[in-house]
C-alpha cells in the first residue's frame, strides 16, 4: 500500500491547488462575455465600467486610478489583482473594499462597501458621495498560523477625496 507523510501530503495539496488555480485562471480567461467587457465568472476582463475609478486590493495596499472625483455618482471597480503571489503563511486571499467617510470628529463611517472579493474577482460599487474627505479601506481579518492579520492594520488603506 502506498503511504505519504503529512508533509508529503501537504506538499500534494499545494502542487494539486496550483494546478487547479491554474486550469480555472485559463478557463476564467477564456469565458464567456456578457457583451459590456464583464465576465460571468466575476474576474477582471476590462478596467469597469466608463467613468469609473478602478481600485486594485493587492498585499497589502489599496490602489486607486485616481484620488479624488467630483462630487455626485461615483462608481468604484475593484479588483482583487492577480499580479501578486501570496505565499501560503502571508494572508490576503480574500480581501474587502470599505468607502468610509471621514466626520466632523475625525471617525471614519462606512457608507459603502463590497466583501469577500477572491483572487482575480470585480465588483462595482456605485455611491452618491458628497465633497469630504474619505478613506479606501480593506478591513478584512484572518488568521494565519495563529495570528489575526488585520488587513488596515498592514497598510490596506488610501485617502481619498471627493471635490
Amino acid at each position: 500500500m502506498w503511504r505519504m507523510d503529512l508533509k508529503a501530503r501537504v506538499e500534494l495539496a499545494i502542487g494539486l491547488a496550483v494546478v487547479a488555480l491554474g486550469t480555472l485562471l485559463l478557463v476564467s480567461a477564456c469565458g464567456s462575455d456578457d457583451g459590456h467587457g464583464h465576465a460571468g465568472t466575476g474576474t477582471m476582463t476590462s478596467n469597469g465600467p466608463a467613468g469609473s475609478i478602478q481600485v486594485k486590493l493587492v498585499n497589502w495596499a489599496v490602489e486607486p486610478t485616481a484620488t479624488s472625483a467630483k462630487a455626485g455618482t461615483v462608481t468604484f471597480h475593484v479588483v482583487h489583482d492577480m499580479q501578486h503571489m501570496h505565499t501560503t503563511n502571508e494572508g490576503g486571499n480574500v480581501h474587502d473594499l470599505q468607502v468610509a467617510r471621514k466626520n466632523a470628529d475625525g471617525i471614519f463611517e462606512i457608507v459603502g462597501q463590497v466583501q469577500g472579493l477572491k483572487m482575480g474577482d470585480t465588483r462595482d460599487l456605485t455611491l452618491d458621495l458628497a465633497p469630504g474627505d474619505y478613506e479606501l479601506q480593506c478591513n478584512a481579518t484572518e488568521e494565519v498560523n495563529g495570528q489575526v492579520v488585520a488587513h488596515y492594520v498592514k497598510g490596506m488603506h488610501t485617502p481619498f477625496k471627493v471635490l
